[in-house]
């Protein structure tokens, strides 16, 4: 699966990545790093895909999809 998210430079030097979809809703996740703040997003949009148990999809492979925001 794939999905778009927006990752930012926070004031601070920390990193923000946000999707809204709405298949997922609308998720932001902040991290240290950009790595860490996309793969905080990616378990954070996991978890929502897989909130439903009647499904027999793990979404273990879900591909980020990056564009830079302007700061």
């Amino acid at each position: 699966m794939r999905v778009t998210c927006t990752l930012t430079r926070l004031p601070r030097g920390n990193w923000s990545a946000r999707h809204d979809s709405r298949d997922v809703g609308q998720v932001e996740a902040q991290g240290l790093t950009r790595e860490e703040a996309i793969e905080k997003l990616k378990g954070e949009i996991r978890y929502r895909l897989e909130l439903c148990p009647c499904t027999v999809e793990t979404y273990q492979h879900i591909e980020i999809s990056i564009v830079e925001s302007p700061t």
